[in-house]
């Protein structure tokens, strides 16, 4: 598979005789099943070689490869003073080098890693396992509980027969001194579960959950940040269908305008969660809530277009790949948010928000406006509480006005 991306049989020499030079055909092989063209299968595969080169000489090994190593080489790649044939500065040969040390996990040739894992407390694994099997919560939220129960551990000890409300007040009061309105938010959902999950256990007294206090907020005071009819439609012109990153993008665009997806939910639609035959699609939401909506003609036509003409040859069944090597799944929401912003800035659009979340709530502004009740809105929406609905009622200004109660007066002068 080296033939396919190095054609000087000098070169393939070189390459071959370096000290990786035995895996180099394994990863040239891994290189062209994920995706990855000549030139940049080129250049990673100098980066490959130039860190066979450089481990030897401090005493690194093939199999003693760890991320420490490749950490320290990052670092000499800007600063590359070398004279062997594959020297050289580019970021390709840290990506280069990061591929390596990954195909030779995957080989079995490196089997352990240097860098000794952070030692997770066992309180924090029991609640980790409790809210993946008992509330359904995915791994993003997850990454954002975990590290403030720690936080909390840390603080107010890891035996929670000791706690009580006011170690537990204390510490949330300390983290709103400095934490922002979003953080502390998070900070109060995270010690509140993780106090349920221990009430859940027996190991601490149910009522310490009250005792987490309540962050002041007024619900409904702000207005939903949303797209006008004529600026989505032209969000979805800009995405020309004709290429694979257009075909992808419009589909994407379309399913979030239409249906109100989050943008997770996008990320996470496999091929089987697509009814053709009923048209309809499959959406696990929040808390694993399997939904089925119906599939719009127009996002339907878009995401057919791009599975058969423009969808990435891959072993995955997610339905949105990515476009550049290496090919498989997004890897988080944040391509699906970045896709949009990109639309919005191409098409010229002064918008509230450049996310993902944005065409969520323009899509249940659309509804309203066409008359649509809330209560549907919320059920496409899988809204859990109506007042997350409610919100979407105050960009009806004509209803508005409809309803609004003259001022009151006083002996015939206005207050």
């Amino acid at each position: 598979m080296l033939e396919f991306y190095v054609e000087s049989e000098f070169k393939l020499n070189q390459l071959r005789q370096c000290r990786v030079g035995t895996h180099l055909e394994g990863l040239a092989e891994w290189l062209r099943t994920a995706g990855y063209k000549r030139r940049p299968g080129q250049l990673l595969l100098r980066g490959a070689a130039h860190f066979g080169y450089w481990a030897p000489a401090r005493g690194v090994w093939p199999s003693d490869v760890h991320e420490s190593a490749i950490a320290a080489f990052a670092r000499h790649v800007p600063a590359c003073a070398c004279v062997h044939p594959f020297r050289g500065r580019s970021r390709y040969h840290q990506e280069g080098a990061q591929q390596l040390f990954a195909y030779l996990q995957r080989a079995g040739v490196v089997t352990t890693s240097a860098a000794s894992p952070e030692t997770v407390p066992p309180l924090v694994e029991q609640f980790s396992a409790w809210l993946r099997q008992h509330r359904g919560i995915r791994d993003s939220t997850l990454g954002v509980y975990v590290p403030l129960v720690r936080e909390f551990l840390a603080a107010v000890g890891d035996d929670p027969t000791t706690y009580d409300a006011a170690r537990v007040r204390a510490f949330i009061l300390a983290q709103a001194e400095w934490s922002g309105r979003d953080r502390i938010k998070s900070v109060v959902n995270a010690v509140r579960m993780f106090l349920r999950f221990l009430a859940v256990a027996g190991a601490c007294r149910a009522e310490l959950v009250a005792a987490v206090p309540r962050i002041a907020q007024w619900k409904l005071a702000a207005l939903p940040r949303y797209l006008d009819a004529a600026d989505v439609e032209r969000l979805v012109a800009v995405c020309a269908p004709t290429t694979t990153v257009g075909a992808r993008d419009r589909a994407v665009i379309l399913l979030l305008a239409r249906l109100g997806l989050r943008a997770g939910d996008v990320r996470d639609l496999r091929l089987g969660d697509i009814d053709w035959a009923r048209g309809r699609l499959r959406v696990m939401g929040k808390g694993r809530c399997e939904t089925w909506l119906p599939l719009p003609q127009e996002a339907g036509d878009a995401v057919l277009h791009y599975l058969t003409r423009y969808r990435p040859a891959s072993a995955s069944d997610r339905v949105f790949l990515r476009v550049h090597a290496p090919i498989g799944p997004l890897p988080s929401s944040g391509p699906i948010s970045k896709l949009v912003g990109r639309a919005i800035e191409r098409a010229q659009i002064a918008a509230p928000s450049h996310g993902a979340h944005v065409l969520r709530h323009s899509a249940a502004t659309t509804l309203l406006r066409k008359g649509v009740a809330l209560d549907v809105i919320g059920a496409v929406l899988r809204h859990r509480c109506v007042e997350s609905t409610a919100c979407y009622a105050k960009v009806d200004v004509a209803r508005l006005r409809a309803v609004a109660q003259p001022w009151p007066t006083i002996g015939g002068a206005s207050c």
